[in-house]
């Protein structure tokens, strides 16, 4: 009973493979690892949305980095948390410290960072709002004066985005978030950096830039954990692309 117990607070089987070792056995961290950048970079997405704002990422959005996020939003798998709070904090840091008015935000009047909303539909699904935490965990490595705050709400229904293209996605996104009355006042004249889990398109991104410009933002970045490669830049036997394997004996991915 004692055993059962313990698995509902920490599951002893990998998120990805389902063998023992939770929440990621050392194969599947290993995959893990080779779709995470060296350090964080910018993800033009192609071709960008208008209004998208400058993001960084930690990784590459496929393979084995997809399939944790994933494994943590949709399968109940929120033994990940620390684990990407941890990739999400590098991109975090990195765009919170990519410009002088952000940078100076921290000093003054405060850095905000704005989460993502879930749609109503995904949110009545899983039961919660994933992204939160990890923006909350992951903002917490970043210095001086940082609120974190669920500052846009969806105005609308809006479609699936997994079955959509770019230019699907944009125009089921358009007008689809708003920044709610009571934080316009915070909004107006701040830095705000946007936080997503992972980026494909852009189209989301763009949206919630565009709903915080219109509430008097003075400057919209943003960072998310992956980004999906660029098509031009796509071929084939990169690292993060192939199904899991084991690679190595690498063990300094996340917490």
């Amino acid at each position: 009973m004692l055993s059962d117990l313990l698995d509902l607070v920490l599951p002893a089987t990998c998120a990805l493979c389902h063998r023992p070792g939770g929440p990621l056995c050392q194969r599947c961290r290993d995959a893990v690892l080779d779709c995470l950048h060296p350090s964080p970079r910018v993800a033009v997405p192609s071709p960008p949305p208008d209004g998208m704002p400058s993001c960084w990422v930690r990784g590459e959005a496929s393979g084995a980095l997809r399939a944790v996020v994933t494994a943590y939003k949709d399968e109940g798998r929120r033994d990940l948390h620390r684990t990407l709070s941890a990739w999400l904090a590098p991109a975090l840091r990195a765009a919170a410290a990519a410009d002088p008015a952000a940078r100076a935000s921290r000093r003054g009047r405060g850095l905000l960072v704005v989460p993502v909303p879930g749609s109503p539909r995904a949110r009545r699904h899983r039961g919660d709002v994933p992204l939160r935490p990890l923006v909350t965990t992951a903002s917490a490595s970043l210095a001086g004066r940082v609120t974190v705050a669920d500052v846009l709400v969806a105005t609308r229904v809006t479609r699936d985005q997994s079955t959509l293209d770019a230019a699907g996605r944009a125009s089921n996104l358009a007008g689809a978030m708003a920044v709610r009355p009571r934080h316009v006042g915070a909004v107006d004249g701040s830095v705000c950096v946007v936080v997503d889990d992972l980026v494909t398109t852009g189209a989301t991104l763009a949206e919630a830039a565009r709903a915080l410009r219109e509430a008097g933002a003075g400057l919209v970045l943003a960072a998310a954990i992956g980004a999906t490669r660029r098509r031009s830049d796509h071929h084939p036997g990169l690292p993060c692309d192939p199904p899991l394997k084991g690679v190595g004996d690498r063990s300094n991915v996340g917490a």
